[in-house]
């Protein structure tokens, strides 16, 4: 009776990730990312531009409005401006994409990162909520001013004016405190979402 002799099985060589693999890692996942935040803005970008102008009408003396809906909206867009008029002021929106996502991400990973426990490894519910709002109100500093300038470039096609309006031009029209406008009111809205958002994502 021979009695099969049981081989190991032969370890691989795992070999460390040096720095700059990583770095790697991280500027393909930062680029795919940015590339794929620019994909659906730019999809969605013209429905975007609608709900600004029905948000933005006003009634006349006459108790008419501009657009009936939001369907009538598109079709004069598109009828007086063309297809150029659904993408008015899509740029300040595809350079502020990649750099949001990086500080909010950023901002919530240095907070938890702040509240974990080094021994454990957990982090208690309070940690979570506060990084992920103040990666909230971290992204609403820098976003609020490009939200300014889109918005103002997206209703600028609604008033006929010899003044070609660009984002500059909005910039210094509106100084640095208009460029912050109704940051209160997006830090209410943007800090409770991602205090909710994260806690829950990480579960």
């Amino acid at each position: 009776m021979t009695v099969s002799k049981q081989t190991k099985p032969k370890e691989e060589d795992s070999k460390p990730i040096t720095i700059g693999q990583q770095a790697a890692v991280q500027f393909y996942r930062f680029g795919m990312s940015s590339v794929g935040g620019a994909a659906g803005a730019a999809t969605v970008y013209p429905i975007d531009l609608v709900k600004t102008r029905i948000q933005n009408q006003v009634t006349t003396i006459a108790d008419e409005v501009l657009y009936k809906n939001s369907f009538d909206c598109f079709k004069k867009v598109l009828k007086f401006e063309g297809i150029k008029g659904l993408y008015r002021g899509i740029l300040p929106q595809l350079c502020g994409v990649s750099p949001e996502k990086a500080i909010k991400m950023t901002t919530n990973d240095a907070v938890r990162q702040y509240f974990t426990d080094r021994k454990s490894g957990t982090i208690p519910l309070y940690g979570e909520v506060l990084a992920g709002g103040m990666g909230g109100c971290a992204q609403v500093m820098f976003t609020n001013p490009i939200e300014i300038v889109k918005i103002r470039l997206q209703v600028a096609g609604e008033v006929a004016s010899t003044r070609q309006i660009t984002a500059m031009s909005v910039v210094k029209e509106l100084g640095f405190a208009g460029l912050y406008k109704g940051t209160q009111a997006c830090l209410l809205r943007d800090a409770p979402f991602s205090a909710i958002y994260f806690p829950t994502y990480a579960t």
